[in-house]
């Protein structure tokens, strides 16, 4: 079981979200719990059975695409996170996450992650920062746990792209 959310803008003179909620069914999204809380937006949790992460975000995609002809990929998670989603995920305190993150702890030999957004709450992406600890730390985490977090970082790298095609293009 795969569990990732994706956010969707809606296309354009078809905002309203609960509008969609049968198409999403129908297309294959039952194992979706469905936000419509923002208009022109629709957010799915899902809990997909597949082979691989992979498969089973990609599928999830293309269900949602084949349900809302027009909408638009914004967000896919677990991607960016904070310290206390990574005590969390990893399995340790936030105090212990903090530390690491901090440089505190000596015996550790590569430098923590630097965060993709410093602030109030700093982010980290979680790939990384699972290879991180997997690689420096006696934290391991669940293979499963990583390949799903490495393929939303590519998701969302995709994102990111197309975002920026289309902003250049209007140019």
């Amino acid at each position: 079981m795969w569990e990732f959310v994706l956010k969707f803008r809606l296309p354009p003179g078809r905002t309203e979200p609960t509008a969609w909620l049968d198409a999403l069914f129908e297309a294959g999204c039952d194992d979706a719990t469905v936000g419509t809380g923002r208009h022109g937006s629709v957010a799915l949790d899902f809990s997909r059975e597949a082979v691989s992460a992979d498969v089973a975000i990609r599928s999830a995609i293309a269900d949602v695409l084949k349900a809302i002809p027009g909408a638009q990929l914004t967000e896919i998670a677990p991607d960016l996170v904070n310290l206390a989603d990574l005590a969390e995920i990893v399995g340790c305190s936030r105090q212990n996450i903090r530390k690491y993150a901090a440089a505190e702890i000596r015996t550790v030999p590569a430098a923590f992650p630097d965060p993709v957004h410093t602030g109030n709450p700093s982010l980290w992406r979680l790939a990384e920062v699972l290879v991180w600890f997997d690689r420096n730390t006696d934290f391991h985490p669940d293979p499963r746990t990583l390949e799903l977090a490495r393929v939303v970082s590519e998701v969302s790298a995709d994102i990111q792209r197309r975002r920026l095609a289309g902003l250049i293009a209007a140019e």
